[in-house]
Formats: C-alpha cells, structure tokens, sequence
C-alpha cells in the first residue's frame, strides 16, 4: 500500500531536533537537586565568602598579624580596632583572617593527603579481594584502634612542630573510613559487565581501577570528602588548644579559640569571634556536605 503514496506523503526520514528531548546526566540533575537546597547553598556561598576575605582581607588591613601594641592591649571592638585586641596588642581581625587562612589550608590539604591514601587503599583492598583484601582490612582495624589523637602527638614530637608536617600527620591519620567506603564502592561494582567487558579487552588491573571503577564512584567520595574537611579542622583545633598545632607568632582559629578560652570572663571578645566564625565555618562544611549526599543519591536521581 506504501506503493500507491506520493513522495509527498511519505513520512520523512529528517527528525526535527526541536522535537527531542533533551538528555541530563546524572551530574546536571544533581546540581540541579543541589541549587534547589538552600540549605546547601547557604553553606557553599558562606564557605566561598569566608575563604575570599582570609585570601584577600590581609593585604588591605593596616595592621600586620605579627604587629604589636603593647599600650593598645585587650582593646575592646571599636573604630580602630573592629574586632578589638589581644593581649599583646595584635589586631585581632587580621589575626583572624591570617588563622582562617591556616585552618582552611590545614583542611584542605590533609583531607588531599587523607583521600589520596584511602582511594587507593580501599579501591586495592575492594578489587582483589580474598587474603588481600582481609590482611588489608585487618590492618585498618587495628590501626581504628589506635587513639588517632595520641599518634598524631607522637609524630609532632618526634619530628617536629612544623606546620606542614601537621598538615600531613593529620591527614595520615584521617584516611581509614575514606578506605572503607572506597573498599564497599568498590566490591559492589567489581562484577557489573562494564568492568568484565574491560577484563575480556585484556585491560591491564591499574586502568580498569583507576580509569573505570574509581570514576565511577566519585559521588561517596566527593560527600565524604565535604564531611571529612570539618573533622579534620576540628582535630586541628584541638591540637592547637593542646598547644601541640599551629606555633606562634602564627595563628589559626584554633589557637586564637584557645587564646580566647583563656581570657574570656575579662574579655569575651577574644573568644567570640574566633568561635563563631569557626562554628559557622562548620556548620556551613556540614550543610554543603548534607547537601551533596542528598543531590548525588542515585535513588533520588530516578524519583
């Protein structure tokens, strides 16, 4: 019957474009789900703020973080001083904002040392599995047992106060849960057929690990990651309260909390400001970290 129609009247091959449906990754939906948290983009805007005016806040203040005052001591917020001083005379604002600077960094790169070590440990572990797999499990299990603060500790008195040195013991001690989730990711892909077709290819076991499985389980790793950054920013804090973190004339919010501790029935300022910007620092790394977990869950995806 198809014979009997005119050119005219047969159905076109030519699809108009206009008339399909636009495709969305996964990773646009989720950003879509994280925009529409605003819980999530209060703390990414609040971290984005905050890390603009320690990087840039320094260099227009009138006051060096070292500067001393010794007949300007403990002044109170005002015109001069907007967030008043400590005890030494030291503008406690730039202070602030040189400690933010250090905190944040403390974070950033021992959560880099902490992912680095627990990716590729779990990703070994979850890919071989067998005897590999419970020897290197057996040894997160033991090292979970060790008091994480007391190694950390150890490792600054035998080798050292220097700050880079704490940035790396912090994040070698920060790496076993990362290993964990990594290690579960991993078994729960090793048999789907993407990664038998790329054993039947003869791929090499470095690249299917790295090239096709770790990609593929960025999204437990990517929320870890957010969650882990606070935690470590609070083992720093605790250390430089201990006196065993950042050493003077540098500050961080750790050691100005502890300064602040210290003095805060006489002058309440001191501890005030260092701690709420702390908390809100937190707070914001925890809403962000909520934020992703919820907009990369795949079961949400096909909601």
């Amino acid at each position: 019957m198809a014979a009997n129609l005119s050119p005219a009247q047969l159905p076109s091959a030519a699809v108009n474009p206009a008339d399909l449906e636009s495709g969305s990754s996964l990773w646009r939906d989720a950003w879509h789900r994280l925009a529409k948290n605003k819980l999530a983009v209060f703390g990414g805007v609040t971290l984005l703020v905050l890390a603009a005016i320690c990087i840039v806040g320094p260099w227009f203040s009138a006051y060096g973080y070292e500067e001393q005052n010794l007949n300007n001591t403990f002044a109170p917020p005002g015109a001069e001083h907007w967030l008043g001083t400590d005890q030494l005379g030291r503008d406690l604002l730039v202070r602030l904002m040189v400690g933010g600077r250090i905190s944040i960094m403390v974070g950033l790169i021992a959560t880099s040392v902490a992912l680095t070590i627990g990716v590729i440990y779990g990703a070994v572990a979850g890919f071989f599995g067998g005897k590999t797999d419970s020897i290197m499990m057996r040894i997160v299990d033991i090292m979970y047992a060790l008091p994480f603060t007391i190694f950390v500790i150890l490792l600054m008195v035998f080798f050292g106060r220097h700050i880079w040195l704490l940035f790396f013991a912090i994040g070698a001690v920060e790496w076993l849960t990362m290993a964990r989730i990594v290690r579960g990711q991993i078994m729960s892909i090793k048999k789907m057929e993407f990664i038998e077709a790329a054993r039947s290819l003869g791929l090499g076991r470095r690249r299917i690990i790295f090239r096709h499985m770790i990609p593929n389980i960025l999204g437990p790793i990517i929320v870890y990651t957010t969650l882990t950054i606070p935690a470590i920013m609070l083992l720093e804090a605790f250390l430089s309260f201990l006196g065993l973190g950042v050493q003077p004339p540098m500050s961080s919010w750790g050691t100005l909390i502890k300064d602040g501790a210290e003095k805060m029935e006489e002058y309440p300022w001191l501890l005030l400001f260092p701690g709420t910007i702390f908390s809100l620092t937190l707070f914001s790394l925890n809403f962000l970290g909520d934020g992703l977990r919820d907009a990369l869950d795949v079961r949400a995806a096909k909601d």
